[in-house]
């Protein structure tokens, strides 16, 4: 991405990003408060985790499909 970009394209980009390391960082969040305290990961915190990480990915694969239309439509 680039620096200093001003277009709704980049932003949408930025945007896409910061939700997917927001979910990560979430998911990690999560896995770590389980470990420490409760030491063992049930059904629900591994749903949960496995959730968020998967709303990241969706994310990823978003600003992907996003980036590549972008640089199609920049190349014509």
């Amino acid at each position: 991405m680039k620096l200093g970009d001003r277009t709704q394209m980049g932003s949408v980009l930025l945007a896409t990003s910061l939700v997917a390391v927001i979910q990560l960082v979430a998911a990690a969040s999560v896995w770590t408060i389980a470990i420490n305290t409760v030491g063992d990961i049930d059904k629900s915190l591994s749903s949960i985790i496995v959730s968020l990480s998967g709303g990241a990915l969706l994310a990823n694969i978003t600003s992907v499909f996003l980036y590549i239309g972008d640089t199609l439509k920049s190349r014509r």
